[in-house]
């Protein structure tokens, strides 16, 4: 016996069904033949063939028979359709959800806190998020990501006078391409700077709204948003503790230009380049020489004798002493 397709799924009930897979194995039939083989009542019979003309899976000739039209195409048409339907209702979520949030917000003296899940969902509320930004836009980001940078956005908001600031964790830096992406948004006006890990991915517009990772598993989505004064306040404070202990990127390099120049005669009154601050704002966020030659396009070798060059510029030996002798020249 074959499995019961479920046909109901798509608006065809049980009874239609069992009219439709007996005109499947007769090759059609009139009212009759459904009243004789079913032993249903003559307008019973006509009213389910009627569904059945209705959902486009027979056809109606004029002696009174129906024909049953070829299933893979019939079925799929209804599909389509539900499909269609319930996009309509998914589409509608958005709208009944801002009633939900108005309500919500009244109940709650105009401040609404609640929690988003699902990547559609937080993607939604994270790009409303940054285009009700007027004044400033900060953001802690770490790994995992959920949302691919989203350069126009950013262009938009810097040019409607919106300042852009956010603190990446060293394990931003990870995945090919990334650092091309970060010197893409500097070069459009955000203001950048790393450190070596983040306890939260965070979002802010303006301190009127945020958003908050619940989860940093890679699978889960769940955040909470919040226009609490209390709340934005304290994560306010938050951002700005790591923002001020954080060390400024400047552009990322573009392809074959080098990342330091080479050594040359000590010069204490000289400004850092932008890839000298970078390196020395990788070395204090702890990204490993590797990660850092990848993200640049160089090899290790190459990236090597970059490092040998700065400490050599700077009269050290190591990491650490490049930090102190940088910041003893006000380089970072």
């Amino acid at each position: 016996m074959e499995d019961a397709v479920p046909l109901d799924l798509v608006g065809v009930d049980s009874e239609a069904e069992k009219v439709y897979r007996h005109l499947l194995a007769h090759g059609g039939g009139t009212v009759e033949d459904v009243v004789t083989a079913l032993g249903v009542t003559y307008p019973e019979g006509l009213a389910l063939l009627e569904r059945l003309h209705r959902f486009g899976l027979v056809s109606r000739r004029t002696s009174g028979e129906f024909l049953t039209v070829d299933p893979r195409h019939a079925l799929r048409a209804l599909v389509e359709s539900r499909e269609r339907q319930l996009a309509s209702v998914r589409d509608a979520a958005g709208s009944l959800g801002a009633i939900f949030d108005t309500v919500r917000r009244a109940r709650n003296g105009g401040h609404g806190t609640l929690v988003i899940s699902g990547p559609e969902a937080v993607g939604d509320r994270y790009y409303r998020l940054k285009q009700a930004a007027r004044a400033e836009f900060c953001s802690l980001d770490r790994p995992p990501f959920l949302l691919a940078p989203n350069g126009p956005l950013d262009e938009a908001a810097v040019g409607r006078g919106v300042r852009v600031r956010a603190v990446y964790a060293a394990a931003s830096f990870v995945a090919d391409g990334s650092w091309q992406e970060l010197g893409s948004l500097v070069s459009r006006g955000e203001e950048a700077r790393i450190t070596s890990t983040l306890p939260i991915k965070l979002a802010m517009a303006d301190r009127s709204g945020a958003m908050v990772s619940l989860s940093l598993s890679a699978g889960n989505t769940e955040c909470l948003y919040t226009e609490a004064p209390p709340l934005l306040e304290a994560l306010a404070e938050l951002f700005e503790r790591y923002w001020a202990a954080a060390s400024p990127l400047a552009g990322a390099p573009g392809p074959g230009e080098p990342l330091i120049p080479p050594a040359g005669p000590l010069e204490e009154d000289r400004k850092p380049t932008d890839e000298e601050r970078n390196l020395l704002a990788l070395f204090a966020a702890g990204v490993k020489d590797d990660a850092i030659a990848r993200q640049f396009g160089i090899s290790s070798r190459t990236l090597r004798r970059r490092i040998q060059d700065l400490y050599a510029e700077l009269g050290t030996t190591n990491r650490f002493g490049a930090g102190v002798a940088a910041a003893r020249r006000n380089w970072v």
